[in-house]
């Protein structure tokens, strides 16, 4: 793995670099110095006789070189990363920092470089205005920020450190006890992650089709059972193939399964670990978002039925969690976006500070977010582990949500339903008096802002409000919502007249 720094001009990559691979024994490359030592010229002198689109060329060759490279601390130029394919190259070879300041304190910097060709002339100031306006956008856009104003190059090196740093993030609840870790480059060492945690025995992979392509699983040795993607391959038919794929590896008490995927292929790999020979280990490796906050946690496995989703299941915690951000830079933006959803959720549960956080902006995704994120989870699990009372709340805009799911034949993915579900659920309370006025369309406004969808035209009414009587969140044959009231409460076990449902219901298909 490695790990980039990039940022403005003046913002402090290369000195900051240079301290963080004396830190960490990693070999410090400046993006810049090796061009210059490669061409044999200057910056200056490059873009003099070649232009910015001959030197843009050059970087992009040096750009695809390091990320196939390991082990590096990369200072890139200010405008490395306008080229996408720069971007995704050394974005899936590790985690990319982005250093900022404050325009002056840039400015300062750079008047005493002085050989930046980009602010050459009279009026630098002015440049480099224009150039930080240019590039807000791609600035803003990266996971990770680090504001290096009035801060010295030894805290800014603690604070990457710091993030680089992985996490243990415990659930202490009774039956259910499991340990997350959430940390850059984890499954670079998954072998060894597995012996640490006594994890050894006849152990293989189970994935989807999807990951199998995206995410490099060879170089761990370990045989691999590849099932197809989607929601409509969660089924007992394919909980079946496993059993016949656990036998043909012979696992057995003594070994482990590990899910690596998505919230489908968690469930489906933890519900067959629970009813193999009465148990056995699993471990979970969420790859995306949605799982990555949410799917991953709390031990719930399941399949679903044609009437339902998740009617069969058992809770059984997997022995270890392993999220590893790096996987999220594979992923599909609209699975990302899907992902999102949970983490709206989540804010709205029992986070003020994040929900606030996402109607500033949709960016989301470093590790101090995911951690904020899970802990939310965690939080509600441990105060309720097998869903008998406040653990109900995690429910929030899953009951219309997966009436909405199924309706659509799984057209719709789990967050697109769960973001419509949120915005119903909460329209009705706020009909009931439950909810605070206009927390609807301040939910509304943070899911469309991500790009989430609140409405699904199209879908009929009595497709969904079938699909919900079939929902596992049932009380003596009656519906039960989880509701929200305000920003940081939701209730739970609320029945809702039938004529509501149902008038909410035509508004989202309108």
């Amino acid at each position: 793995m490695n790990i980039i720094l990039y940022g403005p001009p003046g913002s402090g990559k290369s000195r900051v670099g240079q301290a963080l691979a004396a830190r960490l024994n990693r070999e410090f490359v400046d993006c810049d110095d090796l061009i210059e030592t490669r061409v044999g010229q200057s910056i200056p002198q490059i873009f003099a006789e070649r232009g910015e689109v001959g030197f843009r060329q050059i970087e992009s060759n040096v750009c695809a070189e390091l990320a196939t490279r390991s082990n590096l601390i990369i200072a890139l130029g200010g405008g490395a990363l306008l080229d996408s394919a720069n971007r995704t190259a050394l974005e899936r070879s590790g985690p990319i920092f982005c250093l900022c300041a404050e325009p002056a304190e840039l400015l300062a910097r750079l008047r005493i470089e002085n050989h930046r060709p980009l602010l050459a002339g009279d009026d630098p100031k002015a440049k480099l205005t224009a150039l930080l306006e240019a590039r807000r956008a791609l600035y803003d856009s990266f996971l990770e920020q680090i504001n290096t104003t009035g801060q010295s190059i030894a805290q800014v090196t603690d604070e990457i450190a710091t993030r680089l740093t992985p996490r243990s993030l415990p659930i202490n609840a009774p039956g259910l006890k499991h340990e997350i870790l959430l940390g850059y480059g984890l499954l670079q060492n998954l072998p060894g992650l597995l012996a640490e945690h006594g994890l050894t025995g006849p152990t293989f992979i189970v994935t989807d089709d999807n990951i199998a392509t995206q995410i490099s699983i060879t170089n761990h040795q370990l045989p691999i059972t590849i099932l197809p993607a989607g929601e409509q391959h969660k089924t007992l038919a394919t909980i079946q193939k496993l059993y016949d794929a656990f036998l043909q590896y012979s696992l057995d008490r003594t070994g482990c399964v590990i899910a690596m995927g998505g919230g489908v292929i968690g469930d489906l790999t933890g519900f067959a670990a629970a009813t193999f020979m009465r148990g056995v280990r699993w471990v979970n490796v969420p790859t995306t978002l949605l799982a990555m906050v949410d799917a991953s946690l709390g031990g719930k496995t399941g399949v679903d039925l044609p009437q339902g989703k998740n009617l069969v299941g058992a809770f059984h915690p997997p022995a270890l969690v392993i999220s590893d951000p790096l996987t999220l830079t594979t992923l599909p933006r609209a699975e990302h976006i899907s992902g999102m959803a949970e983490v709206v959720k989540h804010g709205l549960i029992g986070d003020v500070g994040l929900f606030e956080m996402l109607e500033a902006s949709p960016i989301f995704g470093s590790v101090t977010q995911l951690q904020r994120a899970i802990e939310v989870k965690i939080k509600v699990v441990e105060a309720d582990p097998f869903e008998k009372g406040v653990r109900a709340t995690l429910n929030a805009g899953h009951t219309i949500g997966h009436g909405i799911e199924a309706a659509s034949g799984y057209r719709l993915r789990h967050g697109e339903s769960i973001a419509i579900g949120l915005v119903a659920e909460t329209r009705m309370a706020e009909r009931m008096r439950l909810a605070e006025s206009g927390l609807a369309d301040r939910i509304e406004n943070v899911l469309r802002k991500i790009g989430l969808p609140t409405r699904c035209p199209g879908l009929e009414v009595t497709a969904i409000r079938a699909a919900m009587s079939a929902d596992k969140k049932k009380a003596s044959g009656k519906l039960k919502f989880a509701l929200p009231k305000r920003v940081g409460e939701v209730g739970w076990g609320i029945e809702v007249e039938e004529n509501l449902i149902v008038k909410t219901l035509k508004e989202i298909v309108a």
